[in-house]
């Protein structure tokens, strides 16, 4: 990734970007990043442009450039304040032990001695990140520590996505039995994201208005499935892999599909509601499926 080819697409964009951050580690990579506002509004933050963990993986100074520009509206001074009312209210961080992490974090400032003296504060930052939270984590060049900055943006990364109200998601959860489709059990509620099982990378106009939240409990055992927000990110950026490229997604590396192949069928749509039929068969369209039928391929051995 070169910095001076961001820098250019950037330019005049209200985005200012000054240096990659590498958590090695983690295997998590930074931007440090300036937002800048119409009204004059600036903000400095640090953005993952890779993180393993959630399924982030740009490689690409564009991909990086059109993400950045899509997180500005965050970044603006009432989107910021308004975001950090509706967690507080939300009050998905809970406990005695986690809380006070979380509440100092939504300075959006980094920090790092302001943070609660605990022996597993690792552990509470993934806490934080279980619930859906964006928190980097930046190394110091000298020493062990480490700062965090949380980032007020939308649960999950669901930028340009449907998002469910809290009705809507504890219907799912109940029809899908809160199993989690990628670890095939039960998982933490508070962790399970419904996922589409047709991605939204390929919905256009119309194939996002057959999706209302008032489908029927069949519709929606049809529709969705459950995963955490790490493999969620996953999926989306497999698809988004698959949209550019036509190449169909794996799940750790096996080549089974149980419709079509790994390449794209030509014959399908790329995009609107009879691209799905272009899904079928993939690993990452119906997990639950795919690991049903690949385990009758199995039992025929």
């Amino acid at each position: 990734m070169n910095i001076d080819i961001l820098q250019g697409l950037l330019n005049g964009k209200g985005v200012i970007v000054t240096e990659f951050i590498d958590n090695t580690k983690a295997s998590e990579y930074y931007v440090r990043t300036k937002f800048i506002q119409e009204d004059g509004f600036k903000w400095d933050t640090v953005v993952p442009y890779i993180d393993r963990r959630a399924g982030l993986n740009i490689i690409k100074e564009s991909e990086l450039a059109e993400y950045l520009i899509s997180l500005k509206p965050y970044f603006k001074k009432k989107a910021m304040a308004d975001w950090k009312k509706q967690e507080i209210k939300r009050g998905l961080i809970k406990g005695e032990v986690t809380k006070p992490f979380f509440d100092v974090l939504l300075s959006f400032k980094e920090e790092i001695e302001k943070l609660p003296q605990n022996n597993n504060g690792a552990r509470r930052i993934q806490d934080i990140k279980d619930a859906g939270y964006t928190v980097a984590s930046i190394p110091h060049a000298k020493g062990r520590m480490t700062s965090r900055i949380l980032l007020p943006i939308p649960l999950h990364a669901e930028m340009g996505y449907e998002t469910f109200s809290p009705q809507f998601k504890a219907r799912v959860l109940r029809l899908l039995k809160e199993r989690n489709a990628f670890e095939a059990r039960v998982t933490n509620r508070k962790a399970l994201i419904p996922d589409h099982k047709f991605s939204e990378v390929r919905w256009d106009d119309s194939t996002k208005g057959e999706n209302p939240m008032d489908m029927t409990d069949d519709e929606i055992i049809q529709k969705f499935q459950l995963l955490d927000n790490q493999r969620n990110q996953q999926k989306r950026e497999i698809c988004r892999k698959c949209f550019q490229d036509g190449i169909r997604g794996t799940i750790y590396g096996i080549k089974y599909f149980y419709k079509g192949t790994e390449e794209w069928d030509n014959e399908i749509p790329v995009k609107g509601k009879s691209a799905e039929k272009g899904c079928e068969g993939c690993p990452w369209y119906d997990i639950e499926k795919w690991r049903k039928m690949l385990n009758k391929e199995i039992s025929k051995k």
